[in-house]
């Protein structure tokens, strides 16, 4: 029975992995896909005297992966909340220079978005601390043609910021 399950497990662990990966495909759930994987084979485990009643152990392990995510998903979004709840507590003891800094940051995070994608990704790279011609390779470009994209983006990067500070 033991070696029956590890054949199992074995066969179908790469089908349960993209199948928890499809649930969780942000970057903070990644590694849940993971754990759901693993809860995934112990709940399997722990019934598998009655696999045979099954048609496809195969398929009862993908109900039951499916059933395990939607779960994580639950518990994560609950968590979500109840963090949420705690900032609207706690809100009123954020200091004037955390108020500042987060204001700061979305108001930096919406001019990024009127960028276009490549520009973004170019001025990331270069924050980042890559070289021009690192990010000339990288976005398949010339270095100058690098150095001019990310020196137009900065200008329209301090433009809209500007307009949104001159509207207040």
């Amino acid at each position: 029975m033991h070696n029956d399950f590890i054949q199992l497990a074995t066969a179908i662990r790469p089908r349960l992995i993209a199948l928890c990966r499809s649930f969780f495909d942000t970057q903070e759930l990644a590694c849940d896909a993971e754990d759901a994987v693993q809860e995934t084979l112990l709940r399997l485990w722990m019934m598998y005297e009655r696999v045979g009643e099954y048609r496809s152990p195969e398929t009862l392990a993908v109900k039951i992966a499916k059933n395990v995510c939607i779960d994580f998903l639950k518990k994560a979004c609950a968590q979500h909340q109840s963090l949420d709840d705690a900032t609207i507590v706690f809100a009123p003891l954020q200091t004037d220079h955390q108020a500042i800094f987060h204001d700061t940051e979305r108001i930096i995070g919406r001019a990024m978005e009127k960028l276009s994608g490549k520009q973004r990704r170019m001025l990331i790279m270069r924050s980042e601390g890559m070289t021009i011609e690192e990010i000339a390779t990288a976005c398949a470009t010339t270095p100058a043609s690098a150095k001019t994209m990310i020196c137009v983006a900065r200008k329209q990067l301090l433009t809209t910021i500007s307009k949104r500070r001159t509207k207040k």
